[in-house]
């Protein structure tokens, strides 16, 4: 069966939930945002904004419009989450797409079970559509609808699949966003597709001060990330959740400071750089090495010999060779095998 497309003005309507996601300062602000807009769109009882822990027996959640009753089905959901089929199956595949009951159970099978009678027969439930975003294995982060009807109309399927990029992405910019504030050693960026920086976090002047590397609102971003932000969000796929992408190394004289970027359906994009030299890199310049000595001997680590570490770092065999004779010697060992094991007590 080809995929539902949604009228012009159902697509207009998603466009603007969309806009309003945009606004969004944290994560509760981004859920509420996304459930009053999904609501508008889609005909049901309510919709939730669920972070499931299924292994743990943990949930947190929140609905539109508000359930006093969600509280007293808190400890219900909680022992018998996995007796929805819905969590079971984004718990084990991590699929993305919205999905419904009857994709995976005849409603009869569900209707048997003790979730099914303690609290979804009594909240008038016939039928359940979610969708989640990208998170870590174990956990389950996503939307919900509920309707007392059968099941959902393709219609509605259409509506969840064509926000699902958008809700992955605000989700995530949100969290990096979060990150970046709370977490000491990182400054984040917003870029739009041109990597010309939006704003910035409160610490920019301090990466500027510390490695050289400016975030700047107004300005382009350093060549060496804008060349690959730009990359990255060229080559985006409207229909990808965000992901982050593979580090970049900022600057030959940022003393191990790279970036990272998360191109997502609409701008401005995520930027996040490391402002702090980790304790590996800090230790390994205690004992005497430089910035290029210390990506070779923590290359020597990650195993491989040293035409591999040449290649992974860009240079030439023979200077792989010069830099490992200055390791041994900076660290008193003769060997690979003893400067691993160096490395690895560190």
């Amino acid at each position: 069966m080809p995929p539902w497309v949604l009228e012009e003005a159902d697509a207009a309507a998603v466009l603007g939930v969309v806009g309003e996601l945009t606004t969004a300062e944290s994560i509760d602000e981004f859920a509420r945002l996304a459930m009053v807009g999904l609501r508008r769109l889609i005909s049901c009882i309510d919709i939730s904004y669920n972070e499931m822990n299924p292994s743990a027996g943990r949930i947190e959640w929140m609905a539109e419009p508000a359930n006093p009753r969600m509280a007293d089905f808190t400890p219900v959901f909680s022992r018998l989450m996995r007796q929805n089929p819905l969590v079971g199956y984004f718990e084990r595949t991590a699929d993305t797409r919205a999905m419904m009951w009857s994709d995976l159970v005849p409603f009869e099978q569900l209707r048997r079970t003790e979730l099914y009678q303690e609290m979804f027969r009594p909240l008038g439930i016939r039928s359940q559509m979610a969708m989640i975003v990208p998170t870590p294995p174990g956990i389950v982060v996503g939307f919900a609808a509920n309707t007392e009807r059968p099941r959902f109309s393709e219609r509605d399927r259409a509506v969840f699949n064509t926000l699902r990029p958008h809700l992955a992405h605000g989700y995530r910019s949100i969290q990096l966003r979060d990150l970046v504030r709370r977490s000491p050693g990182w400054t984040g960026a917003l870029a739009d597709e041109h990597g010309v920086v939006h704003a910035v976090t409160d610490d920019a002047d301090e990466l500027a001060d510390r490695a050289g590397v400016v975030l700047e609102a107004g300005q382009p971003l350093p060549d060496a990330m804008r060349a690959s932000f730009v990359e990255g969000v060229t080559g985006y796929r409207a229909s990808d959740p965000a992901v982050l992408s593979a580090a970049t190394r900022l600057s030959e004289e940022a003393g191990g400071v790279a970036g990272w970027h998360v191109p997502g359906p609409v701008g401005p994009h995520v930027v996040v750089v490391q402002t702090q030299v980790d304790d590996m890199s800090r230790r390994m310049a205690d004992a005497g090495l430089t910035r290029r000595q210390t990506e070779v001997a923590i290359e020597l680590v990650g195993g491989g010999t040293n035409a591999a570490i040449a290649a992974r770092l860009g240079i030439a065999e023979g200077t792989v060779r010069k830099h490992l004779e200055q390791v041994f010697r900076a660290l008193d060992v003769t060997d690979r095998a003893s400067a691993i094991a160096r490395i690895r007590g560190w």
